[in-house]
């Protein structure tokens, strides 16, 4: 769905499609041992269990998830499994499959087992039931993350039975606590368990995309990098006093007349060397004149005007615009006590995701400048953070996501990634493991946008293309 304004976007996205969705098929036969049937049958199946167990975060309880995994690779002959017990029913998987006679070092695949909650009230059918309907599989996780994870099992359980001719190990690294982070996870896995996986060469993450566009896969787009996420306050001060006499210091009022400055506010725009070359392959197959125009221009000039004029034209479309500034969405506000009483002060939180290395204390003084209501202050209990190494473009892992997306999407192109919103590979990459990036699933934008949202879903056929794009690149990067 290009260029909808936002507020026929909510419309489309609230509304349930009865249209099949197009998913391309893999061009030509499929690679050797891999069998399309079965992975479709295998990860339709796996992903309706992984939907069905609750694992909202929070509470989590994403250790219910680790066991239904670990049950069904602990009879696969060469892989070795920990469950790593993390306490309150939260936990992380680590089961690596063993090369017989491996010379280089090992490939990590990993996925989270959590979810965002869902409100039932703005659902179609109940979150944690998956649905087929219409060709879509519609259930909380389907997308983030538990459809990756799903074809990742599948992908990994047929690479088992070919591991004479692999010369790395697999590692499944399956994580609790991804969304909104905590101990209990990546972070735990890294603190205490680190030596399960810190011989590992690379990772492959979620993180990246498999677009399609007007029925083809039209992008495989491989996270490299991500933004930073921070969370601001805004707090509004004013007087309080009975709701039968209006007050001119409403804090409430204040805070509303800050935020809505704020949501006009587009940050400068900031290219680096990755989404630089984003859109410099993204323009060799643009249709639109003016958006493959805008793309040439913003990866290959240094003038700042001409770099605004096609910013201009880019923001029309909200990833790209997510992608070429920080972001700033207001997603929570909270204020008064009482329908009577008007309240001392109210508050709202922002989230903020800077590009990498970006200055969050200047963007918290921007917001400042520009929410312009002396009774309103922003801040953030963030400190500014370094962001990791960016993942090279060149490495055997990359490639072989390359060579995969071109075998099975010969007309699309493959583009190195800086993903708008964070992920647990940010973590490993600070760590010495270059980390990338890719929801395998091939998704239209209007449901890429359903991520975190209501009627979260993934088209049913997307699920053995996802499996069959892990299985390419594993056995590309991993056999003999």
């Amino acid at each position: 769905m290009r260029f909808l304004p936002p507020a026929l976007l909510l419309l489309a996205l609230s509304t349930t499609a009865t249209a099949q969705p197009v998913v391309p098929a893999p061009a030509g036969a499929p690679p050797a041992g891999f069998d399309r049937a079965v992975a479709q049958r295998d990860t339709r199946a796996l992903l309706n269990d992984l939907v069905s167990l609750d694992t909202q975060n929070p509470p989590g309880n994403e250790l219910r998830a680790a066991r239904r995994l670990e049950a069904l690779l602990k009879d696969v002959p060469g892989i070795e499994i920990h469950v790593l017990d993390m306490g309150n029913n939260r936990g992380n998987i680590v089961a690596r499959l063993r090369a017989v006679n491996p010379t280089r070092r090992p490939v990590i695949v990993m996925g989270h087992m959590d979810t965002v909650g869902a409100d039932p009230t703005k659902w179609t059918s109940p979150a944690f039931t998956p649905t087929e309907r219409d060709g879509y599989l519609y259930g909380r996780g389907t997308i983030d993350d538990k459809g990756s994870l799903a074809a990742t099992v599948v992908a990994m359980k047929m690479l088992a039975a070919q591991r004479a001719t692999l010369d790395r190990d697999i590692i499944l690294l399956g994580t609790a606590a991804e969304e909104g982070g905590g101990p209990e996870g990546i972070a735990g896995v890294v603190d205490k368990h680190f030596d399960l996986i810190k011989d590992a060469e690379f990772a492959l993450n979620e993180g990246g995309r498999v677009r399609i566009r007007d029925g083809r896969i039209y992008s495989i787009n491989i996270q490299v990098t991500e933004k930073q996420s921070y969370t601001v306050t805004a707090t509004a001060k004013g007087t309080s006093g009975h709701g039968s006499v209006p007050l001119p210091d409403n804090a409430i009022a204040a805070l509303g007349r800050a935020l809505g400055r704020v949501q006009e506010l587009k940050m400068p725009v900031v290219m680096n060397p990755i989404t630089r070359e984003y859109f410099k392959r993204l323009a060799t197959i643009e249709n639109d004149a003016a958006l493959r125009s805008a793309m040439t221009t913003i990866a290959t000039t240094q003038a700042q005007a001409d770099i605004d004029k096609a910013a201009a034209v880019l923001s029309r479309d909200l990833t790209y615009n997510a992608t070429i500034r920080t972001g700033i969405s207001i997603t929570m506000i909270n204020g008064g006590i009482r329908s009577n009483v008007i309240p001392s002060d109210a508050t709202a939180t922002l989230n903020i995701r800077t590009v990498p290395d970006g200055d969050i204390a200047g963007v918290i003084r921007e917001l400042n400048r520009v929410g312009a209501e002396p009774a309103v202050t922003f801040s953030t209990t963030g400190r500014q953070r370094q962001a990791p190494p960016t993942s090279s473009i060149t490495s055997a892992l990359f490639l072989a996501m390359e060579s995969a997306g071109k075998a099975m999407a010969p007309g699309s192109t493959v583009v190195p990634f800086m993903s708008t919103g964070g992920t647990d590979g940010a973590l490993l990459r600070a760590n010495g493991i270059p980390t990338y990036g890719i929801l395998p699933l091939p998704l239209y934008e209007e449901d890429e946008l359903r991520m975190h949202g209501d009627n979260e879903r993934t088209p049913v056929a997307s699920l053995g293309w996802a499996a069959e794009f892990l299985y390419r690149t594993l056995q590309t990067v991993a056999a003999k």
